[in-house]
């Protein structure tokens, strides 16, 4: 099943890719889906930051999803540095981070997570605490 075009704002695409071109993954998982994140973002439906859906995942949105393996409530995607799982904190470079970005709410993903590939529904997207994305 291939997954939907991700919507993104133009400086927020260059920014991740900015920042997946300086990341060094710490395994061979977080290796491939950066990089199918990667082909993702040069595929994207690039709108300005005023046409953004509401409901798109970005940086610092608060997500609830669910899998045939897992289900988080509550989870923001952040930065590495600002990652926590016990705050239910995830970077935006771990695999299910990179999974998220640019998908909107009631979403389903295809992508390849540690335990194999799974079909990761979005249940809800939150976007009260996104801010500007500064400089990494």
């Amino acid at each position: 099943m291939e997954n939907p075009k991700l919507i993104v704002s133009a400086r927020e695409r260059d920014l991740l890719m900015s920042w997946i071109a300086d990341f060094t993954p710490p395994d061979i998982n977080t290796q491939k889906s950066l990089a199918k994140l990667t082909e993702e973002l040069r595929q994207a439906d690039v709108r300005k930051e005023t046409d953004l859906p509401g409901d798109v995942v970005r940086v610092g949105s608060i997500v609830t999803v669910k899998s045939p393996s897992i289900r988080k409530e509550g989870l923001q995607l952040v930065m590495p540095k600002d990652a926590d799982l016990k705050a239910n904190k995830l970077s935006i470079f771990t695999v299910m981070g990179a999974a998220l970005i640019g998908y909107r709410q009631g979403t389903e993903i295809t992508w390849m997570l540690p335990k194999g590939e799974e079909v990761i529904l979005l249940e809800k997207v939150d976007n009260s605490r996104v801010t500007d994305l500064g400089q990494g």
